[in-house]
């Protein structure tokens, strides 16, 4: 369900298809989905690989001396990197301003949409919750007049799309944050680029073949952070 993971496994679809093995790092041992500290298991690769027990974690084995990359967005920009194909499906495209660009837009989303969403979940008075959701509403609607379309620029998925694509699309954004919070991006003109780049999202195969169908047991874990309730795990920019 971690949809930082999502991130790097988004990238690796894209660019690296069939030459990965996904582990499952973190484990909810609850058999109810109850998400707390005695219930989170990490593997001991883990924390072998990452001493902050944080996912993703990508392990490259093809040299002698296996390379660990931590970091849901450096991940993906060292995917893009190592398997440029011949410049093909590049997720950060362009030259060197264009890049920059992407990561500045990069930055800016998985502070005002990806960390806002987790605010907007565990604040508990509806001041703070309003703060985090026009915070949000904000940068889709930056993102609207930015975005080419279907993705952000253009044809081709780029970083910018990934790094949103796990909290704007499916279930956290029509389950869980619909659900807990009443949260939606309104169904106006002015938002209609939004819903052209969600649809789009949703039918990209790197999308489909990374997201999550088990939408009641997603609602179980939020549920964790909607009452105050949740063990926080991740970092910023994690």
């Amino acid at each position: 369900f971690c949809p930082y993971a999502q991130r790097a496994w988004m990238a690796m679809e894209i660019k690296c298809p069939g030459q990965f093995k996904v582990t499952e790092a973190l484990k909810i041992t609850d058999p109810d989905g109850v998400y707390s500290r005695d219930s989170l298991y990490r593997i001991p690769l883990l924390k072998e690989s990452n001493p902050l027990g944080l996912v993703p974690v990508i392990i490259d084995r093809r040299s002698n001396k296996p390379m660990s990359v931590c970091d849901s967005l450096i991940c993906v920009e060292y995917i893009d990197e190592v398997y440029d194909n011949n410049g093909k499906n590049k997720l950060l495209p362009g030259g060197p301003a264009q890049r920059a660009e992407a990561r500045m837009w990069s930055s800016r989303l998985n502070d005002d949409i990806a960390t806002q969403f987790y605010v907007l979940l565990l604040k508990q008075n509806k001041e703070d919750q309003d703060k985090a959701a026009d915070k949000m509403l904000n940068a889709v609607l930056d993102f609207c007049v930015k975005c080419k379309g279907p993705f952000f620029y253009g044809d081709q998925i780029s970083m910018v799309d990934i790094t949103i694509a796990p909290w704007l699309v499916g279930a956290r954004m029509e389950v869980v944050l619909k659900h807990f919070r009443n949260f939606e991006v309104p169904s106006t003109a002015e938002y209609s680029k939004y819903f052209e780049w969600r649809d789009s999202v949703l039918k990209h195969p790197a999308f489909v073949a990374t997201a999550s169908p088990d939408f009641e047991a997603m609602k179980r874990v939020y549920c964790r952070y909607a009452d105050g309730t949740a063990l926080i795990v991740k970092s910023k920019g994690t």
